[in-house]
């Protein structure tokens, strides 16, 4: 019930409007797409639309979804019940608060069997449960707030290796099956912490009756998940060789990018930039090379409170090292940090390459090994319980320990604390221009400028949720649909509009802002042009709008136009 409670508190007013608001940030674009695709299960299937190959979007071409496997079809599936049942942001929500909640749950579990002190595992649920990092995520990418699953597959791992038998063995299995049901993100930490695991115990513990039994639980549950990742595997082998590294390649990502998404030293050592008292203070650092470039990516504050219990754990384990799982957890904590790293360190002349190297040319899909910083605050997590099981241990009252325990919890709730304001988005309305575009003729088409021909614009996918018309937005690179985008990009150009108009769109939005915000003289003067192409025909405008309150929302606009893509007298476009 406190972890229900306090899921609650921290996410607070989500519990309010489940049905209208999401967690968000300032710069949080990727829930719109996942809202989108909500809807767009639900619509495709009252309006018999295939599942796989949506018209929607990308239009006249379409868009095939979910064409590279990289998404669990078991985490489809839930999502695609959840949204023929329920709303997109209840679809969001649920997930989020049970996976908040969850977590707690796994990690006072494995604290408390490590421990056998509910206090100290109480604590460490918080702090892992709680960390800067659970909220950045949840504010962006939904898979990656499953953390629960990491904690769950330590524990199991360890009850196998401490108390061997078939109920064991069929819980470590189960937990395995979990992992390769959900975000694949979170079962590529999970492996490490994992393997990280194997490895100590053959160096510590020499455990091989426990080490054929973890081969055997791996295999069954690769054989479980073996159509998906003989999917991917045919994949990367026939894709990756013969397609380019860019960023929407799900097989091929720069090699760049695991500089700029892998963590800094401070990344770790500050509070987070949405902390109301301290954040204005790490946001000076943000786009150094001592802090990092992203708002969210970065966020891997471990808390003070956390680092200064652990430390007390290690330096009581150091006296003796007779507890095999502190020293565990003390290995995980160096193993997942140095995963969190760019590829190589250059001293000088010296190059010293690290994991995320070497994992690249295994797995060249993933670029953001910053996010192995979950893995670090679980092992932090772990080791504050110990430590702050030493220091109850010193106090026989009851009500002591009880004081000291909501003491330090209340500390590092504090220092991860993320509002005043609300981190919420409201999605119950957008602008005015949709709900006009709603009641025109279904079979309307539309295209919103400036044109999202570089990446898939979110929020555009989002207003589709209500217009619900066809639109040539959202293409994916890579594809014919985005092809032809890239060759209509320039609306004011006279061949714009009619390569519009063949492809049988009516009305063109244009959003003043988006061409006003880059700051770029080439699309101020674009956005001048735009009213001189002779194939569009200027019909409404619609003022700038702003957010009801003080929370965040998708219907804050700047002004926008809209064109009727016409054929000038004689017929012919010009």
């Amino acid at each position: 019930m406190l972890f229900i409670f306090l899921t609650l508190t921290v996410t607070f007013p989500l519990c309010l409007k489940l049905n209208s608001c999401i967690p968000g940030f300032h710069s949080t674009d990727e829930p719109y797409g996942a809202l989108w695709d909500f809807w767009r299960m639900k619509y495709s299937v009252a309006h018999k639309i295939s599942l796989s190959n949506t018209p929607l979007i990308g239009y006249p071409f379409g868009i095939v979804l979910y064409p590279s496997g990289m998404l669990s079809s078991v985490w489809i599936g839930i999502n695609f019940l959840l949204s023929l049942l329920t709303t997109g942001a209840f679809t969001w929500n649920i997930q989020v608060l049970l996976n908040f909640f969850l977590s707690c749950m796994a990690c006072y579990f494995l604290v408390l069997y490590l421990t056998g002190n509910s206090y100290s595992a109480f604590f460490s649920a918080i702090a892992f449960s709680f960390c800067p990092y659970a909220f950045a995520r949840a504010w962006q990418h939904l898979g990656l707030t499953y953390n629960e699953l990491i904690p769950l597959s330590i524990m199991t791992a360890i009850i196998l290796r401490d108390k061997p038998s078939k109920k064991a063995f069929t819980y470590l299995l189960i937990s395995m099956v979990l992992l390769l049901s959900f975000d694949y993100s979170i079962a590529y930490f999970t492996a490490v912490a994992l393997a990280a695991f194997i490895i100590y115990t053959l160096f510590a513990g020499r455990d091989l009756k426990f080490i054929g039994n973890f081969t055997f639980a791996s295999i069954l549950a690769g054989l479980y998940a073996s159509p998906q990742l003989f999917t991917i595997l045919k994949n990367r082998l026939t894709i990756s060789p013969t397609t380019p590294a860019f960023a929407f390649n799900p097989y091929h990502r720069p090699f760049e990018d695991l500089f700029s998404q892998s963590a800094k030293p401070l990344s770790y050592l500050l509070p987070a930039s949405t902390h109301p008292l301290f954040g204005n203070f790490t946001t000076q650092f943000i786009g150094s090379s001592l802090y990092g470039q992203s708002f969210t990516e970065h966020t891997l504050y471990l808390g003070w409170v956390p680092l200064i219990l652990a430390f007390i754990a290690f330096k009581e384990w150091k006296k003796e090292k007779k507890d095999f799982y502190i020293g565990f957890f003390i290995f995980l904590a160096i193993v997942a940090w140095f995963f969190s790293q760019p590829p190589w360190w250059k001293i000088g002349p010296l190059k010293i390459y690290l994991p995320s190297f070497f994992m690249y040319k295994l797995l060249p899909m993933y670029r953001a090994y910053c996010r192995f910083g979950i893995v670090v605050m679980l092992a932090v997590a772990v080791m504050a319980g110990y430590g702050l099981k030493l220091i109850l241990e010193k106090f026989k009252g009851r009500k002591t320990k009880i004081f000291l325990t909501c003491l330090f919890c209340s500390l590092v709730l504090f220092e991860f604390w993320n509002w005043p304001p609300y981190k919420v988005i409201d999605v119950s309305g957008v602008p005015a221009v949709y709900y006009w575009l709603k009641d025109q003729p279904q079979d309307t088409v539309i295209a919103e400028y400036p044109l999202d021909a570089g990446s898939p614009n979110e929020m555009y996918k989002f207003y589709q949720t209500v217009h619900e018309k066809k639109m040539i937005n959202g293409t994916i690179p890579g594809t014919p649909a985005h092809n032809f985008a890239q060759a209509i990009t320039r609306l004011s150009a006279p061949g714009t509009a009619a390569e519009l108009m063949k492809t049988g769109v009516k009305y063109v939005l244009v959003h003043r802002d988006g061409y006003l915000q880059t700051d770029l003289v080439e699309d101020t003067e674009e956005l001048k042009m735009i009213p001189q192409n002779k194939n569009l025909r200027h019909i409404k405008s619609f003022s700038a709008q702003d957010c009801p309150d003080e929370t965040m929302c998708a219907q804050k606009t700047g002004p926008i136009d809209v064109y009727e893509v016409i054929a000038p007298e004689g017929g012919k476009t010009k």
